[in-house]
């Protein structure tokens, strides 16, 4: 098998002249080690020219011809291995610290350290659209607060744009749907938009992110959220609501300025990053004679502190809405305070045995016997209820029929769009509900047993329409919203019970053992289609981004179904000429996952075409570095990996 990238850059080792030191995880398309040269740290990041140059040089452009105050900076830069380069390595400073949402998580600001944060953020920008240039891809996860002196640095200009930088292609830059604005996702929507047009991004599009980030870091949630459908059309709705009326702690001023950096119409929305720094400025006058600003945002770690500020009480209410309500709640931010350490008293020193004090055999056997009668009955009672449930059949969970009137989905899924952010509110303390499920459709933090799930909502759009249709009333999937009180309970108790538990470590998994090809899959690959053994193709996996984007999607162990992206020719000479098309691009290959202890691997043994031809195959999943299997990147215990991936033939499975 070909070593990963961690397998050849080890901790010691010299890169060009950089003592590496340690991982620090995975950039938008790349991977980054902490290193050291001369008695400085910096950061290298790793970036695949054959599988995602295109990015790393785009990101070389930028950095380059440009340097900005509270950027992260570009320090040097070259090929790696020198002999066969396969890399490109960029050298950037080392920004020791955490991200924007996870400083306002240890630390639980007032509002006039919030302002005290975005304004060096939006001086930067203000130097950032002087020269024209625009990051693009402005999120909370893209701004380190440098653990030294605390002030923001923004990172990452892998999607960034300026006069003359490198084409990529794609309608819209990569980003997070929730920090999209509503003149985007209007234009991705617009029925009569023409083949290979791409979306003019401006910097009122970059303001918007800003008033997004601005909303969490005040309230600890997004100002829209929800399934992909309803979140397009409540971003082109464009009616969040007020920061102050979530937020009670939060200041009307700072309130309204949010509100005007999220307006619907470009034309209303702040224009500038430097209006937005005179209007940070002067906001932080206003805090200086009105102590209201200097409370916590959110309740702080107190042995009688509530959750919630408006915690919904059980008595009287849907248990199911109560749910719904308490996963979008804002929890408690700061570090917990440690537990007072008991007070240690010297053991007194044992006693002597004596012949009084030491039991007999019969004695031991009399006191035991109380105990083994116990644990004999509890395992018959336990005995008896697993063969009970076994008895007991559960019914096959059906899809209720469409109710009269019911929207149909006509629009596909927007899959330049995509929500790989870790939720804001997703602390330890609450498990919640994955962000790509709407709270209806899954049971959040209940077991994976579930009673009967709720179907999906759907929406049409027809010509002109820029307003999603929200679900019809009295459909099926509104009364299921409703639910009943059986499930709302046991809901409700398996929250409870995550709320209040630790949670166990993740299990860890093997990588599985080694297996032969279905039966004929080698000839039909190799002698029907004429599909060389060792043979790649690019594959779309489930949920990934229409264009190439770096966030990752969810997976899980089982049955899984990829899109071939692009068609695959067999016979193709070493300049990628000649050959014909026997796996057409659209082939649905079908197979199997499974998680491993840092890596997920897949086996595909069947390939159906769009016309419905089909084959038995016999492939492996690859990155697009090459190597076997998927990289795990965990996203607050929902597993996820690189949206593009390799399929490679061969004629075993490892």
């Amino acid at each position: 098998m070909k070593p990963t990238l961690e397998d050849v850059v080890q901790p010691g080792m010299v890169v060009s002249g950089y003592r590496v030191e340690k991982r620090l995880g995975a950039g938008g398309f790349g991977k980054v080690f902490l290193a050291w040269r001369d008695g400085s740290p910096c950061a290298l990041k790793f970036i695949h020219l054959e599988g995602v140059g295109e990015w790393g040089w785009r990101e070389l452009f930028i950095m380059l011809r440009h340097q900005f105050p509270n950027v992260v900076k570009l320090l040097s830069h070259f090929k790696w291995p020198e002999d066969k380069p396969e890399y490109l390595v960029l050298v950037m400073e080392y920004v020791p610290g955490v991200t924007l949402y996870q400083w306002a998580r240890d630390n639980n600001p007032c509002a006039r350290e919030l302002v005290e944060k975005l304004l060096p953020l939006a001086r930067a920008l203000k130097e950032v659209h002087a020269k024209q240039v625009l990051h693009r891809d402005l999120k909370g996860d893209n701004v380190l607060v440098r653990k030294t002196d605390g002030v923001p640095v923004l990172v990452d200009f892998g999607a960034g744009s300026m006069p003359g930088a490198p084409r990529v292609t794609g309608a819209l830059a990569p980003a997070n749907l929730r920090y999209r604005s509503p003149e985007a996702v209007a234009f991705f929507l617009r029925e009569d938009r023409k083949r290979g047009e791409i979306y003019d991004y401006a910097v009122t599009d970059e303001l918007y992110a800003l008033g997004v980030i601005l909303y969490v870091l005040a309230t600890d949630v997004y100002p829209f959220d929800g399934p992909d459908d309803e979140l397009m059309g409540e971003i082109l709705e464009g009616n969040p609501k007020p920061p102050h009326a979530r937020n009670s702690r939060v200041p009307q001023a700072l309130s309204e300025l949010c509100l005007r950096l999220l307006a619907r119409e470009p034309r209303a929305r702040v224009q500038t990053a430097e209006a937005l720094c005179k209007a940070l400025e002067e906001l932080l006058e206003v805090a200086k004679a009105d102590p209201r600003w200097e409370v916590s945002l959110c309740y702080g770690w107190t042995v009688d502190g509530r959750t919630t500020e408006d915690a919904p009480e059980l008595v009287g209410k849907d248990p199911q809405a109560w749910l719904r309500r308490w996963i979008r709640q804002k929890p408690k931010r700061g570090r917990p305070p440690a537990p007072p350490a008991p007070v240690a008293e010297p053991p007194a020193p044992p006693e002597p045995p004596t012949a009084s004090t030491v039991p007999t055999l019969p004695t031991r056997v009399r006191r035991a016997a109380p105990v083994l009668v116990a644990v004999t009955v509890v395992g018959l009672v336990v005995g008896v209820g697993f063969f009970l449930g076994q008895l007991r059949t559960t019914p096959p969970a059906s899809t209720p029929p469409l109710a009269p009137g019911q929207p149909v989905l006509t629009l596909p899924l927007p899959k330049e769009f995509f929500l790989g952010d870790p939720t804001p509110w997703g602390t330890q303390v609450h498990e919640v509900a994955p962000p790509w499920k709407p709270p209806e459709a899954d049971t959040g933090a209940t077991p994976p047993r579930a009673d009967t799930p709720a179907p999906v909502t759907t929406v049409t759009l027809s010509s002109g329409t820029t307003r999603m249709k929200k679900k019809a009333p009295g459909s099926q999937a509104e009364k299921e919203k409703k639910g009943n009180g059986s499930t709302g309970a046991n809901v409700l108790l398996a929250v409870a019970a995550a709320a209040n538990m630790a949670c166990p470590g993740a299990q860890v998994r093997k990588e599985p053992a080694p297996q032969a090809c279905p039966a004929g899959a080698v000839e039909t690959m190799t002698r029907q289609l004429g599909l060389r053994l060792g043979e790649r193709h690019s594959a779309a996996m489930p949920g990934a981004p229409k264009y190439a984007s770096p966030e990752r999607v969810p997976v899980r162990d089982g049955p899984v179904s990829l899109e071939l992206a692009g068609a695959w020719a067999a016979g193709v000479d070493a300049m990628g000429r000649g050959g014909r098309v026997v796996l057409p691009d659209g082939t649905r290959l079908s197979g199997q996952l499974c998680i491993g202890e840092k890596r997920v691997y897949g086996r595909i043994t069947q390939a159906v075409t769009p016309t419905g031809d089909t084959f038995t195959v016999c492939m492996e999943l690859y990155d697009q570095i090459g190597d076997r299997g998927l990289e795990i990147e965990p996203d607050g215990g929902v597993i996820k990996v690189f949206p593009r991936v390799d399929v490679k033939t061969v004629e075993r499975f490892e």
